[in-house]
């Protein structure tokens, strides 16, 4: 039989690893949600992705990449983001930028009238979506494309609400917006699997738009254009940028004999009144 004193040094060490046990555990209930730890929820998004008809494998693999990081920042932005205001398109609205602008439309004018013949979109509107969108291709984004829309597709869950101190009294934009990023990142992996694309190589704007006209997931599934008609879309490219917004102004309603048209299409393209007089404005000096 161990003596006594080995017996209460025994239970002492005990009570130290439990002790130990019950404050790891819960530090680690209080441990912020970080970029290398991916979101309980991600768990539940993954089986959604499969139950809207996605590969498990795919899916699962996606998700397992080292890659992926969950991306708070972005997350925080968009759940407090705010009606645009004007000043922010200011920058565009100088004699520099419209030099830059039209010798962009002589350095590209043969896809530019390809495309108007095509789609009758007037070139100057279509560089004028350019010179905002990624300063004529020169400003694409730098974050990773499906990051993003993970991060934002379980912004509505308990667990991300809490961690990250978001407002749950705007719960109905959360959902709004976490469904939205959902039905975007089903289109971008849908796109992907199916051309075999790397998901994770895919880098954009902290809202998830990508190439030089900064497209949506959705928008480039309706209104991605090849240029040359073969091949597949690169929206890192001129000419199929081009084509791509040629395509989607048209069928968002413009009319190059009507003028009002221009406006509505391109409100179309983003919902801005700001943005639309930027671009508009932009257009006439070009």
């Amino acid at each position: 039989m161990a003596p006594r004193w080995f017996m209460g040094v025994l239970a002492g060490v005990m009570l130290l690893v439990l002790a130990g046990g019950l404050a790891g555990g819960l530090a680690a209930e209080r441990a912020p949600v970080r970029a290398e730890d991916p979101p309980v929820a991600y768990v539940g998004l993954k089986y959604d992705l499969v139950r809207h008809g996605l590969d498990k494998g795919y899916v699962f693999h996606t998700f397992a990449d080292p890659r992926n990081r969950f991306l708070p920042d972005v997350v925080r932005k968009i759940a407090s983001l705010h009606k645009e205001t004007r000043d922010i398109y200011a920058k565009f609205l100088t004699p520099a930028v419209a030099a830059q602008g039209r010798g962009y439309i002589q350095e590209h004018r043969a896809a530019l009238s390809r495309a108007e013949a095509r789609y009758g979109v007037a070139p100057e509107v279509i560089v004028g979506i350019l010179t905002v969108e990624s300063n004529l291709g020169n400003n694409t984004g730098k974050y990773p494309v499906f990051n993003v829309f993970a991060s934002l597709a379980v912004m509505d869950s308990p667990e991300i609400i809490q961690e990250l101190d978001l407002n749950a009294a705007g719960m109905a934009r959360l959902q709004q917006k976490a469904a939205w990023a959902r039905r975007e990142l089903r289109v971008f992996l849908e796109y992907c699997a199916a051309r075999c694309l790397d998901p994770l190589s895919y880098s954009g704007s902290w809202a998830g738009a990508m190439g030089f006209c900064q497209f949506l997931p959705s928008s480039l599934k309706s209104c991605g254009v090849s240029a040359s008609g073969q091949g597949p879309v690169d929206l890192f490219t001129h000419d199929d940028a081009i084509f791509s917004i040629a395509c989607y102004l048209h069928k968002s309603g413009f009319k190059r004999q009507n003028r009002a048209s221009w406006r509505k299409a391109v409100l179309s393209y983003n919902h801005s009144d700001a943005y639309a007089d930027t671009v508009l404005t932009l257009a006439s000096w070009y």
